[in-house]
C-alpha cells in the first residue's frame, strides 16, 4: 500500500506542526512504560522504539515533499539530520535524501529514514528505520512546453512571433531602343537561327512575327517560312523579396509603325532565367547571336508560367496591357531570386497574319506585391505569420479566407490572435509519416455563435488530399462539437469521433482544451478530451483499418481548414481569440500533460489554484 499520496496545495506547511505534536506523544508514551520497565529493555521496549523510528521515517518523506514543492523548480537536494524529540534518556532524528530524479526533473525518489539514539548523547543510533518513496510534482513556473519537444508551438503572448504583411508596389521600364548601344534592355533576334543585325540592334521598334527587311535580309523577310523574330526585354533592379505574393503584375507595350500588313495576331510572353540556378539576367550584348533562341527553347530557362495575348490593329501609340502576374509570381519563387535582381521576359510568335511593331522604348513592367512575415505586427493589425516556437520552423502563415489579428490587453491581459473566418497553414518542415499518437493543448476563448459547424481548432492534413477528413492523410485533434458549445477530436476521416459539451464554462470565456491519442496495453489508441485540466471524455480501444493503422500528414491549419485540392478554399472555421496553441506528435505522460496545463493555467490566469494532481506515483514506497 502506498504510503504517499499528492495532497491539495492549499494544505503546504501543515505536515510538520502535526507531526511534532505526534512525535510528542509517542514520546511521552514511551517514556511512561521505559519508566515502569526499571530500564531493562524487553521486546515490548523496543518495538515501541522501532514504531518511532518509523513514524520519524514517515515525517521525513512528509517534509521532503513539502520541501520539494517550496524549492525553485525543484531543486530539492535533501535534508540533513534533524531533531525531533529529545529528553533526557534518549532524541528520535529524521533526514531525507534524494536518491535520483526523474529525466524531466517532475519526480524525485526520497528516502525518508528516522534514528532512535540510546543514550541521548551517542554518536550511532540503536534502531533505524527507512521508507523510500517517489515525490511526482509538477512546479508549472518552471516547465514549459519545450521541456517535452513540441512539434508546433504557437504563443500570441511573444508578440516578437506575431508578424505582420507589407504591400509595395514597383514600375520599371526599358530604355530608348538600342540606339548608340546604350541601354542594351531590349533586344530581336530571328527565331529560326538566333541571329541578329546592327540594324535589328539599332532600330527603335520591335516586330512580332515577320521581321524588317531593314532589320534582316530581304529574302528572310519577305519569302522565308522562318521569318519569325524573338524579342527579349530587361528590366533592371526589381527590388522585390524572394517568395513575395504577386498581387498584380502587368506589362504594357505601345505601337509603332507596322512593317507590313493589318491583320490580328497572338504572341506569347515567358520569363527567363541567366542560368537554370540563376534568375538575375545580365543585360544583353550589342553583338553575337542565340542570346535568346537557348532561353526559349530550354526548359530549365525559363518559367512553366507562359501568357499569350493578341493584338489587332495596333497603330502608333497605342497600347497593350498584359497580365503576367503568374510569370512574375514563379520567378521571385526561383531559389535563386534575391531583390534587386533584373528581370527578363522572352516574347515570340504564336499565330496569325500581318506584321505589328512594338516601340522598344517604355515597356513598362508593374507590380504590386506584399511580403509576409516581414515585421512585427501591431495592435489591430493583421497577421501574416505566426512564428512556431519549438524550434522546427513549422511557422504558422495565412492562407485561408480573411486575416486573424493581433488584439492586446486580452487574456490576463496578454495579447491574443483573433479569428473570423479565416486560417493559418503551417507546412511542416518534416513531415509527420507513419505516426500513431499525437497531443494537442490550446487556451482559446473561442465564439461559437459565428463559427462553423464542426469548426476546427487545429487539423492536420497531407497536401495531397484534397481535405482532412481523408483516413490515413488527417487527423483531426481538436475540432467544434458539431454545432454545440464543445469540442471532439477525430482520430481517422470522419471516424472514431470523441465528443464533449462544456456549455457555458467554454463559451466566450478562455478555456483551455486539450486532446490526446496514446497507446494502450493493447496496442489500440485511447482518445481523451480534457477541459481546464480534467479529463472530460474518452474513447477507448480505437482500432481504424490498418497494420496497424498510422497516420501521415505535412500540413496543421489553425482556425479553420482547406477543402479542395491545394490551395483550396477555407471551410470549417472556428473563430475566436487563439492565446497558445501546442502540438505534440506523441502522447505526453500523465505528468508532463500536467505540468504544460498547469503552465497554461498559470499564464492566461485561468484559475486561481492549481489543477488537482491525478498521476499516481510510479514507485511504491518500501517498509
Amino acid at each position: 500500500m502506498k504510503l504517499f499520496r499528492h495532497l491539495n496545495r492549499n494544505q503546504r506547511g501543515f505536515f510538520m506542526p502535526v507531526l511534532v505534536i505526534l512525535m510528542g506523544l509517542m514520546a511521552l508514551t514511551a517514556f511512561s512504560v521505559l519508566l515502569q520497565a526499571n530500564n531493562s529493555l524487553t521486546l515490548s521496549y523496543k518495538q515501541a522504539y522501532i514504531q518511532m523510528a518509523r513514524v520519524a521515517s514517515k515525517a521525513a518523506i512528509d517534509y521532503a515533499q513539502e520541501q520539494y514543492d517550496n524549492s525553485l523548480c525543484g531543486n530539492y537536494a535533501g535534508t540533513d539530520e534533524q531533531t525531533l524529540v529529545t529528553n533526557s534518556r534518549y532524541k528520535v532524528t529524521f533526514k531525507a535524501e534524494v536518491l535520483s530524479t526523474s529525466s524531466d526533473g517532475l519526480s524525485k525518489t526520497i528516502r525518508g529514514t528516522g534514528s532512535v539514539y540510546l543514550p541521548l548523547n551517542a554518536t550511532n543510533a540503536r534502531y533505524v528505520f527507512s521508507i523510500e518513496s517517489e515525490i511526482v510534482r509538477t512546479y508549472a513556473v518552471c516547465k514549459t512546453p519545450s521541456d517535452f519537444a513540441p512539434t508546433l508551438w504557437l504563443d500570441a503572448s511573444d508578440t516578437s512571433t506575431l508578424l505582420g504583411q507589407t504591400s509595395g508596389t514597383l514600375h520599371r521600364t526599358t530604355g530608348f531602343g538600342n540606339a548608340g548601344d546604350s541601354t542594351r534592355d531590349t533586344l530581336a533576334e530571328l527565331a529560326y537561327n538566333g541571329s541578329q543585325t546592327t540594324s535589328s540592334w539599332r532600330d527603335t521598334a520591335m516586330d512580332l512575327n515577320a521581321c524588317s527587311i531593314f532589320d534582316f535580309d530581304i529574302l528572310s523577310c519577305l519569302f522565308s517560312s522562318t521569318k519569325y523574330v524573338n524579342d527579349g526585354m530587361i528590366f533592371q533592379n526589381v527590388t522585390i523579396p524572394a517568395n513575395a505574393t504577386i498581387t498584380s503584375a502587368t506589362l504594357t507595350t505601345n505601337g509603332a509603325s507596322p512593317s507590313g500588313s493589318g491583320g490580328s495576331e497572338t504572341a506569347s510572353i515567358v520569363g527567363l532565367y541567366h542560368t537554370s540556378t540563376e534568375p538575375n539576367m545580365p543585360l544583353w550584348s550589342s553583338s553575337g547571336s542565340n542570346q535568346l533562341r537557348p532561353l526559349i527553347t530550354t526548359s530549365t530557362l525559363h518559367t512553366t508560367n507562359t501568357v499569350s495575348f493578341t493584338t489587332n490593329n495596333l497603330p502608333p501609340g497605342n497600347g497593350v496591357t498584359t497580365n503576367i502576374t503568374s510569370i512574375v509570381q514563379e520567378m521571385v519563387q526561383h531559389t535563386g531570386w534575391s531583390s534587386g535582381d533584373n528581370l527578363a521576359l522572352g516574347m515570340q510568335y504564336v499565330s496569325g497574319n500581318g506584321s505589328r511593331r512594338l516601340l522598344k522604348d517604355n515597356i513598362a513592367l508593374d507590380i504590386t506585391y506584399q511580403v509576409s512575415g516581414s515585421g512585427s505586427s501591431t495592435n489591430g493589425g493583421s497577421i501574416s505569420q505566426w512564428n512556431d516556437k519549438s524550434g522546427n520552423g513549422n511557422h504558422a502563415v495565412f492562407g485561408l479566407g480573411s486575416a486573424p489579428t493581433r488584439v492586446d490587453g486580452q487574456i490576463n491581459g496578454n495579447t491574443v490572435v483573433r479569428f473570423n473566418n479565416g486560417a493559418l497553414l503551417s507546412t511542416l518542415t518534416q513531415a509527420l509519416t507513419n505516426k500513431r499518437e499525437m497531443t494537442v493543448l490550446g487556451v482559446v476563448k473561442p465564439n461559437f455563435s459565428t463559427s462553423s459547424t464542426d469548426g476546427r481548432i487545429i487539423s492536420g492534413t497531407s497536401s495531397t488530399v484534397s481535405n482532412d477528413t481523408t483516413a490515413g492523410s488527417s487527423i483531426i485533434p481538436l475540432l467544434r462539437n458539431s454545432i454545440n458549445s464543445g469540442f471532439s477530436s477525430i482520430y481517422s476521416g470522419t471516424s472514431y469521433r470523441t465528443n464533449y459539451t462544456c456549455g457555458s464554462s467554454c463559451t466566450s470565456t478562455p478555456y483551455l482544451f486539450a486532446s490526446e491519442f496514446q497507446l494502450d496495453g493493447s496496442n489500440k489508441i485511447t482518445g481523451t478530451l480534457y477541459g481546464d485540466g480534467a479529463q472530460v471524455a474518452q474513447s477507448a480501444s480505437i482500432s481504424p483499418p490498418g497494420s496497424p493503422y498510422t497516420y501521415n500528414i505535412n500540413q496543421i491549419y489553425v482556425g479553420g481548414t482547406r477543402t479542395g485540392a491545394m490551395p483550396g478554399s477555407g471551410t470549417a472555421y472556428l473563430n475566436g481569440d487563439y492565446a497558445e496553441l501546442i502540438v505534440y506528435d506523441h502522447a505526453l505522460t500523465c505528468q508532463q500533460l500536467e505540468s504544460v496545463e498547469d503552465y497554461l493555467r498559470s499564464k492566461w490566469n485561468l484559475s486561481a489554484t492549481a489543477y488537482t494532481d491525478t498521476c499516481a506515483a510510479t514507485t511504491v514506497p518500501t517498509l
